[in-house]
């Protein structure tokens, strides 16, 4: 497994999995590409694409998985940008969306 690390987050390539240990309240940002999440014990699929965002809620392990060459980065919700929150505004102020747009079953 090859994961690069560089200053912004990692870089997962197309089919390539991260495991993330006793993340809860950290979010999972999706720079570029798109990623499937899911965590143990939670029945919801969430997939996120450039832009989205979401927060473990579960103790124990998550998985990610690529679907396309992609960049994330992993942050603490306290920590989470002023551009992020501005982002979140943006998309429901424009779209009306009120949620993570990658959230399934949610």
């Amino acid at each position: 497994m090859n994961i690069e690390l560089n200053q912004n987050g990692l870089c997962l390539k197309t089919k390539q999995v991260a495991k993330v240990r006793g993340a809860k309240g950290h979010s999972i940002v999706c720079h570029s590409g798109s990623v499937w999440v899911t965590q143990v014990g939670d029945p919801r699929d969430i997939v996120l694409s450039a832009g989205d965002s979401f927060t473990l809620d579960r103790e124990g392990l998550a998985l990610l998985l690529a679907f396309e060459p992609s960049a994330i980065s992993i942050a603490h919700a306290k920590e989470q940008t002023r551009a992020m929150r501005l982002t979140a505004w943006l998309k429901s102020a424009l779209w009306g969306v009120d949620h993570p747009r990658g959230a399934v079953g949610v």
